[in-house]
């Protein structure tokens, strides 16, 4: 009777340093198996999490789209610009398809514009009365703002301003 401690003892150790050598763990769980909480552990320290205000992005993916319509001829025009600096230029007047890469300058250029305004707070519905007015789409960071000439807050004139030399300088 006086092995049977002991033997259970080990038994334990065995079992709890068998768990603790496992591959396999609960996802979530607050302390490493075999481990009570609040002791140290044998464990691998999880990595810290990075705290970057942005997830690295996807080279791929549509950094901003652009539209802009009306005015006297009645223009069409669409501007996507992927997150690795390629384009898309598409209008109707004069008829134009074309796609190719910013040039580095011109892409910082637009990512500083975008942060500088604020965008996800500006108003979503920038209108404005009149004829022959300008309508203007952007869509940027999961947010889109409908804007018209004569009734655009100041801080969308500038991403404004830079799409619109953008489409102007890449669609010749």
């Amino acid at each position: 009777m006086r092995r049977l401690p002991g033997v259970l003892l080990a038994l334990a150790v065995l079992g709890l340093a068998a768990c603790a050598n496992g591959t396999g763990s609960a996802a979530g769980s607050a302390a490493p198996r075999g481990s009570p909480a609040g002791e140290p552990s044998d464990a691998p320290a999880p990595a810290p999490a990075t705290s970057s205000a942005r997830p690295p992005a996807d080279p791929t993916a549509v950094l901003v789209q652009f539209g802009r319509q009306g005015g006297i001829m009645g223009v069409n025009d669409q501007l996507t610009v992927r997150e690795d600096g390629g384009y898309t230029v598409t209008r109707t007047r004069p008829a134009v398809h074309k796609s190719g890469t910013l040039r580095a300058a011109d892409l910082a250029e637009l990512r500083t514009v975008l942060q500088q305004s604020n965008f996800a707070n500006l108003p979503k519905v920038q209108p404005a009365k009149g004829a022959d007015l300008f309508t203007y789409q952007v869509i940027y960071g999961g947010d889109q703002i409908l804007a018209v000439d004569g009734g655009i807050d100041e801080r969308l004139k500038p991403v404004i301003g830079t799409l619109s030399g953008l489409m102007a300088k890449y669609s010749g």
